[in-house]
């Protein structure tokens, strides 16, 4: 007996579904996507006798670029193939460093040869030679296998160092020599480019306004100390930053400053300590100046440069990125001396901000074992008269990495920062 089938109702209506967290929602994590224009321009370059042709590059650029794990493309044409052997690419990088001492060193780390082509079977040289290869993601760095450094240049200042990463590609031809031969039996084309060796930041920054979701906030202590023979207690230092504590370039990285003491720490940190005995004493003009002076409160991006030539270490810093701070709570004039709910005795001064990479910083941190580039966030603070207060400045630095890409603009040629 044939069996009836089952009843079925229709389904319900699919609920609503938005890009955009709800007012009671939020957004824990987001996968990357692809938002990066691949460049369709050709760079060109030749000589005499040879002539290159590069695809996948920027319209009007000055050099061609690649990344890591990038495909070099293109055509080599010949004007004249008498006596043509063989064709071939070299790809070269190098490294120059100096320091205030007057070392220096000059010296290669990648040397790889790309065969393109050359005679076929019936001893004819064709004119366009097609080829492509990839260049390499590592070199061997004083016996450790490391990740190929980006096209860097670290111009000499006052501090004495210099510091210099650079890469070509040559076009080699080489011929059967003979004393008809209308070019020497090796002949080159040499192209500068530039190499970026990209990396995105493991996750977006989740940021949500502070203190809410701690989780989302890693925090950086250090401590203001006071004077000998001071009367007042040190000042407790907390800066807040996103946890991921890997940032892109680009990125605008919000913080949270937090500063924690007793009314009468902080009180000797917002304003400044009049001397009042005789060789101290001030003009009417220069005390009302300093009556009215200002404490100074910076959070930062600072780059360091270690450099390491026959034992010696050079250092350089820089400052690459200057934030911006307002007190809290908004719309302050000045920062407002807060009581900490949690501990009697104490009050707080809050800031909140942001801070940016300078446009000019293009390459992200990289450790050779001569060279380290490492990048910081970096708190100071000084009381308005350093002199006369009963506090010391403060600098503190942590450390951070920069990296070339945002988050959400990953692509096929990019890896995520460990």
């Amino acid at each position: 007996m044939a069996l009836e089938p089952p009843t079925y109702s229709p389904s319900a209506a699919v609920p609503p579904y938005s890009l955009s967290p709800g007012p009671s929602e939020r957004t824990l994590a987001v996968s990357a996507r692809s938002r990066r224009r691949i460049p369709t321009g050709v760079f060109t370059r030749s000589n005499k006798l040879i002539t290159i042709a590069l695809r996948d590059q920027e319209e009007n650029a000055t050099q061609p670029t690649y990344g890591r794990n990038s495909t070099v493309s293109g055509d080599i044409g010949l004007s004249c193939t008498q006596g043509v052997q063989s064709v071939s690419i070299k790809v070269e990088g190098r490294l120059h460093l100096a320091d205030p001492h007057g070392t220096s060193i000059d010296t290669p780390f990648v040397n790889m040869l790309y065969p393109v082509g050359g005679i076929n079977g019936s001893r004819v040289c064709p004119s366009i030679f097609p080829f492509e290869f990839v260049l390499p993601e590592v070199f061997v760095d004083n016996g450790i296998r490391r990740a190929l450094p980006p096209t860097y240049n670290l111009r000499s200042d006052l501090s004495g160092i210099r510091a210099q990463c650079n890469y070509v590609m040559k076009v080699i031809v080489k011929r059967k020599g003979g004393k008809l031969a209308l070019w020497t039996p090796q002949k080159k084309l040499t192209i500068p480019f530039t190499y970026r060796s990209r990396f995105r930041p493991p996750q977006p920054i989740l940021a949500s306004p502070f203190p809410h979701y701690p989780e989302e906030w890693f925090q950086v202590t250090s401590t203001m100390a006071v004077k000998p023979h001071s009367d007042i207690e040190p000042i407790d230092c907390h800066l807040f930053i996103p946890v991921v504590q890997t940032f892109a370039l680009t990125d605008t990285i919000p913080f949270y400053l937090q500063l924690i003491a007793p009314p009468k720490s902080l009180q000797a940190f917002l304003y400044p300590t009049i001397p009042n005995h005789s060789k101290l004493k001030r003009s009417k003009s220069n005390a009302a100046e300093a009556a009215t002076a200002l404490p100074t409160v910076r959070v930062y991006l600072m780059r360091q440069v270690s450099v390491v030539l026959k034992g010696v270490h050079s250092m350089r810093k820089t400052t690459i990125g200057e934030g911006t701070l307002r007190s809290l709570p908004p719309g302050a004039p000045m920062p407002l001396l807060r009581s900490q709910p949690l501990d009697a005795g104490l009050s707080t001064l809050d800031y909140e901000g942001e801070v940016r990479a300078d446009s000019d910083v293009t390459e992200g941190q990289f450790v050779l074992s001569r060279v380290q580039i490492r990048d910081f966030m970096t708190v100071y603070l000084a009381p308005p008269n350093q002199y006369t207060s009963p506090l010391n400045p403060l600098q503190h630095s942590h450390s951070i990495r920069l990296v070339t890409d945002s988050f959400a603009e990953s692509t096929d040629h990019e890896s995520q920062a460990p």
